[in-house]
């Protein structure tokens, strides 16, 4: 009941920072900006996201997990009642930026939830159900917030989000028990376990595999008429495809790597992401687009695309938190901060990818930024699953045994 509460909220937290990535054309065109500049508000959303984790998951540390849960799904709902009464471009901006740290704070206390009351034997499928409400509202949220906002307006989406929202903050205010209270970790010891070269290469590997793919997702509106001459408002088709095949993925990806190990599943994933996005780099480049087969090929690779790129963020979780097990919220933290660095990192590197060369060129820095990702993962010495010796904790860091407090 608990994990599928914040599995929604986490649904909703999904539709707000990917459905930006559809809505981007009207935004752009009421606010009059262009449309790399309505992508930064994607780059600010993640950015903030990124830097705001550890951080407040350091200063909330004396919080119970029920508060942070509670407040941060307020705050969320209220930055997208901002955003969606924005009246200018930096309105928006502000509304994104608090979006990103209210947004940071829910996802992380909500997989650290959910770890501790799976266990660690289910706790690579604990946390698939969390970032499964990601891949859900990839799957639905997003594709129906972009039709939402092409058939009225982008403020309409925001709204949506809203409504999202609201039973999920009703619902942890009427049903959430007390939880296991997250220890009290220094800022010093968060940066002490995610520099440690295994933790970091980990972690960076993550952040370059989550940027390659938003390189493109980030501006899939635009690479998607360059590439098949569909209009905008076809645009939630192809989010529809991407996020019923991601919602595959994820499952699939959560219980290979409680199966098959998290690195295997981990590598594998990142191998398929770079051959999806070399695939739409020469359709892209080279063959004329708005015939039918361009359209039915494009789709097939984005059903892969798809499907191979959800499989890694539950196994990216699951490799930190095998790498660091004796401290598994700062693992969490650390890795949810690399991926919406990666995410700010794809949406910077696309926009001006898109403003200075081509929609195709998005695809092949793409490719590039999965490979750099399959690189820094089979570097020697980031072997995930390796335990530490008998007395040696991991990061020179053990947690407390968490306690439950209201």
């Amino acid at each position: 009941m608990i994990l599928a509460l914040l599995a929604i909220g986490s649904f909703a937290v999904g539709t707000d920072g990917f459905v930006i990535s559809g809505i981007l054309p009207r935004i752009a065109g009421e606010l009059d900006v262009s449309e790399p500049m309505a992508g930064q508000l994607v780059t600010a959303f993640a950015l903030s996201y990124a830097i705001s984790a550890p951080v407040l998951m350091t200063l909330t540390a004396g919080l119970s997990r029920r508060v942070m849960l509670r407040g941060s799904m307020a705050a969320f709902l209220l930055a997208n009642v901002l955003g969606a009464l924005a009246p200018t471009y930096g309105a928006l901006m502000t509304a994104r930026i608090l979006a990103g740290v209210s947004a940071a704070l829910y996802m992380n206390t909500a997989a650290a939830t959910a770890t501790a009351l799976a266990g660690e034997r289910y706790r690579g499928r604990a946390v698939s159900m969390i970032i499964g409400g990601l891949t859900v509202a990839t799957a639905l949220g997003v594709p129906g917030g972009t039709l939402v906002g092409q058939l009225g307006s982008w403020r309409l989406t925001l709204a949506l989000v809203v409504v999202l929202a609201l039973p999920v903050l009703v619902g942890l205010f009427a049903v959430l028990p007390a939880v296991p209270q997250p220890p009290a970790i220094s800022m010093r010891d968060r940066v002490r376990i995610g520099a440690q070269r295994p933790v970091l290469l980990a972690v960076l590997a993550n952040l370059f595999a989550v940027a390659g793919c938003f390189t493109v997702f980030t501006y899939l509106a635009a690479f998607t008429r360059a590439t098949t001459g569909m209009d905008d408002a076809r645009v939630s088709i192809v989010l529809l495809v991407f996020g019923l095949a991601g919602a595959v993925g994820n499952a699939v990806g959560g219980r290979l790597s409680d199966r098959i190990g998290a690195q295997r599943t981990f590598t594998a994933s990142v191998s398929g992401v770079a051959l999806a996005m070399a695939l739409l780099a020469v359709l892209s480049s080279f063959f004329a687009s708005g015939s039918a087969a361009v359209v039915a090929v494009f789709l097939a690779v984005t059903v892969a695309w798809g499907t191979v790129y959800w499989a890694e963020p539950p196994t990216a979780i699951h490799r930190v938190l095998d790498l660091a097990p004796t401290a598994p919220s700062v693992a969490i933290s650390v890795n949810s901060s690399a991926s919406y660095l990666g995410v700010a990192l794809g949406g910077a590197v696309g926009g001006a990818v898109l403003d200075r060369l081509s929609p195709a060129a998005l695809a092949w820095t793409g490719a590039g930024l999965e490979l750099i990702a399959l690189a820094l993962a089979v570097l020697p010495g980031v072997r995930a699953g390796r335990k530490p010796r008998a007395g040696q904790p991991a990061g020179g860091l053990r947690e407390p045994v968490p306690e439950a407090r209201p």
